[in-house]
């Protein structure tokens, strides 16, 4: 089962010694393909001696940043004097993945310093897929050259290679094989889709048959390699017959001649290829907890969330089922300790520290 995203969170259970711990440890910033787009996220710093909180400080000029930030991210402080609210400020167009900041904490009754971390995520917009083949007809690109040719003609406004022309006056067919626009795209010739049958000349013998239009669903597959199909229904082919399975609209031309069981065809193209599917949006994965993630004595009582987002919007529980299911697992174990985007803790079950992780599976 594949792990679609994950996230991590550490309850600590305090007995004595200094610790420090902020609201919120992470972001994840919405992004366009390439950058995350402008915002802001704030964390809140508490410094603590056991379950007792002491006054903490934060100098911003001390804050540094690493990863791809792009220097797109600044910091500023209020003013409480014991417990610091930290403001990020995200610049449009300047993170690129993640980074993280690190906050020189100090604890000035202590004289100590505690570094934390605080990481920044970009949920980035999928990029569009690019467009298949298509099927174009009209008079404007003539002739029977197979060397690339300009018909500026063509009323074609874009054409990529792979793309496909019927001259509806002469049957011919030709393939793109230069992109660009009407009056820079090159095309070469491919082929007479209805030409008719040889007549008899005077004394002179039979005409042999042109090439001619068949359709089914006895031909398939898209091998450029000369392949036999003995269900195709076509009981003689010559050179240059074409064939259309009309369940994929995929073309062949018959390259050896024969009776059903003989003739070998190679695929000629698709009529009109389908448009690409869009860039998946990225999904990522952050968890809170209700009451914070340090306690005292063994009393780490508090309710933990799984915020599952895709394309930087926060995904809703049926469309988090849609994906998936999200499993918590405690302390490197295997073996799942809940199911569903929250996870309850009671009294007892923290000793020391825990280590909690969601990954959303599917």
């Amino acid at each position: 089962m594949a792990v679609k995203a994950t996230s991590q969170v550490d309850i600590v259970d305090l007995t004595d010694g200094y610790s420090v711990v902020m609201s919120s440890e992470a972001v994840s910033l919405v992004g366009g393909t390439t950058y995350a787009n402008a915002a802001t996220a704030t964390t809140t710093i508490y410094a603590y001696c056991g379950s007792q909180q002491v006054a903490c400080s934060v100098d911003t000029t001390a804050v540094t940043f690493s990863g791809s930030h792009g220097s797109g991210i600044t910091v500023a402080k209020d003013s409480n004097a014991t417990q610091p609210t930290l403001t990020f400020s995200i610049a449009a167009s300047k993170v690129s993945g993640n980074c993280e900041a690190t906050i020189p904490v100090v604890i000035s009754d202590a004289g100590i310093t505690i570094s934390k971390k605080f990481s920044f995520s970009v949920a980035k917009t999928g990029s569009s897929g690019t467009r298949g083949a298509l099927w174009y007809s009209g008079t404007a690109i003539t002739g029977t050259s197979t060397t690339a040719t300009v018909f500026s003609g063509s009323g074609i406004s874009s054409a990529i290679v792979g793309d496909m022309y019927l001259n509806t006056s002469t049957g011919n067919t030709y393939r793109c094989t230069v992109a660009g626009n009407a009056s820079t795209a090159k095309w070469v010739y491919v082929d007479n889709l209805t030409g008719p049958q040889g007549g008899t000349g005077g004394t002179g013998p039979a005409g042999t048959d042109g090439g001619r239009w068949y359709t089914g669903t006895g031909i398939t597959g898209t091998s450029a390699t000369a392949t036999t199909f003995s269900g195709s229904g076509v009981s003689s082919a010559v050179v240059g017959d074409m064939y259309l399975n009309t369940s994929t609209s995929n073309y062949y031309r018959c390259t050896v001649a024969g009776n059903a069981s003989t003739a070998k065809w190679v695929y000629a193209g698709n009529s009109k290829g389908a448009q690409g599917d869009p860039g998946e949006d990225a999904i990522t994965l952050t968890v809170t907890s209700s009451a914070g993630f340090i306690f005292k004595n063994t009393d780490a009582v508090t309710t933990l969330t799984a915020h599952v987002f895709q394309g930087g919007s926060e995904l809703s529980s049926s469309e988090i089922a849609a994906l998936g299911t999200v499993r918590w697992y405690k302390d490197g174990g295997s073996t799942a300790v809940g199911t569903g985007t929250t996870l309850s803790i009671g009294a007892g079950v923290v000793t020391n520290r825990a280590t909690y992780v969601a990954q959303l599976e599917g």
